[in-house]
């Protein structure tokens, strides 16, 4: 077994998130969940904020919200045909019909011919799902929205860093939602959070507060972030088939609770450390893009006009995909991986709707491979990656 191992996302936190968060859940400290809030509530524009147990349930909870705004009753929602798994488990968890659209290959964004079509055919509600931090047209999205009278919600889980237009994805849409959790740009080891607007009103909102085994559940997971997020060791827990690391899966919605307090001590903790991150994670993605530009092999993902990508990993297209790429173990290793193996047409709920081809997914799922772009990766391991990809295909 090679303990080395490049990790897929680097989260920034220090040994003191773990403490901080003990100290949270054991109440030694004031409750750090209202000053998170109001943190949120200044740094994204929302005219309220609700923290909930993850990104996920956040999501769930916004769909949710949005239906009750379109003017309730069944109303269909439109998903990316291609996005994270973790859409689908919320949609689920929200109990509604959904109709998928399909993404634009060379961008990431949505087809928008694709989401109209969806919209006519009464979808309600729209989830626009930004991908590794690379932001879409919002402005073309909008114009559309306004012709279907349709509801935006903008999952920024993974544009942390990220902004279109000078504005910081997770204040565009409509509802916008947060990730916390493990692998995400800022982090607290757990929860989510949903951005209300406008219209859109939280006052309603209740959860069910964490509970004591789901406070020692994100402690400890705080604990071994700190202790094997780390390319040196991170070889040892990757190795162990039953903590599932590196893979793509499901996982079936739950209840969704409010956010724990040691998650939101560590997330509080670890905004600095997260700014400095997301800045590191440009110059390594500008890096690479200057040197894959002529790789036969690849075709970079386009960023969209007036974009500030957050690249939580570099996007790229390869023919085939990472098994494609000769060393298929190494380049494993190195952190190059493939993105989501499936769209979401295989796992979507009450799939309703007309559309029942969806080109660009089925070309990002087999296509799209991702490359590490965070402050552990070294120059030399950078190298190595760029040299792979310029191996001419056998």
């Amino acid at each position: 077994m090679a303990i080395r191992h490049q990790l897929a996302v680097y989260s920034p936190i220090s040994i003191a998130a773990p403490l901080r968060g003990a100290a949270a859940a054991l109440r030694i400290m004031t409750d750090p969940r209202p000053a998170l809030v109001e943190l949120l509530r200044q740094e994204y524009d929302a005219s309220g904020v609700l923290l909930t147990g993850s990104g996920t349930q956040a999501l769930q909870v916004a769909i949710e919200m949005g239906v009750k705004r379109a003017g309730g009753g069944d109303p269909t929602v439109a998903l990316p045909a291609f996005s994270c798994f973790d859409v689908a488990s919320a949609a689920i968890g929200a109990g509604v019909s959904t109709a998928l659209y399909d993404l634009d290959p060379e961008t990431l964004s949505p087809n928008l011919g694709s989401l109209e079509r969806v919209l006519m055919a009464g979808a309600r509600v729209a989830v626009i799902a930004p991908l590794y931090g690379m932001p879409v047209d919002w402005g073309a999205l909008q114009d559309l929205a306004n012709r279907h009278d349709t509801i935006l919600i903008e999952d920024a889980a993974q544009g942390h860093g990220a902004a279109w237009r000078g504005n910081t994805l997770g204040t565009i849409g409509d509802i916008s939602t947060l990730s916390f959790g493990r692998g995400k740009g800022w982090t607290g080891g757990a929860g989510g959070a949903v951005l209300a607007r406008g219209a859109t009103s939280l006052d309603s909102m209740a959860l069910r507060d964490a509970a004591a085994g789901k406070e020692a559940n994100t402690i400890v997971g705080l604990l071994a972030q700190w202790t094997l997020g780390r390319p040196a060791v991170y070889g040892i827990p990757h190795s162990i088939p039953a903590l599932g690391l590196g893979e793509t899966t499901f996982h079936p919605p739950v209840a969704p609770i409010t956010m724990p307090r040691s998650a939101a001590a560590a997330a509080l903790g670890a905004i600095a450390s997260s700014r400095e991150e997301a800045a590191t994670r440009r110059e390594n993605a500008e890096w690479f893009l200057e040197r894959l530009h002529s790789a036969e092999r690849v075709r970079p993902i386009r960023p969209m006009q007036d974009a500030a990508p957050g690249y939580l990993r570099l996007p790229i297209r390869v023919r085939g995909g990472a098994d494609a790429l000769d060393g298929g173990a190494r380049a494993a290793a190195l952190g190059v991986a493939q993105s989501y193996p499936r769209s979401l047409a295989e796992l979507a709920p009450r799939l309703v709707g007309a559309e029942r081809s969806w080109p660009g997914a089925s070309e990002l799922a087999r296509d799209l491979v991702t490359l590490p772009t965070h402050s552990r990766l070294s120059p030399i391991e950078r190298d190595e990656i760029v040299r792979m990809l310029h191996q001419k295909p056998r």
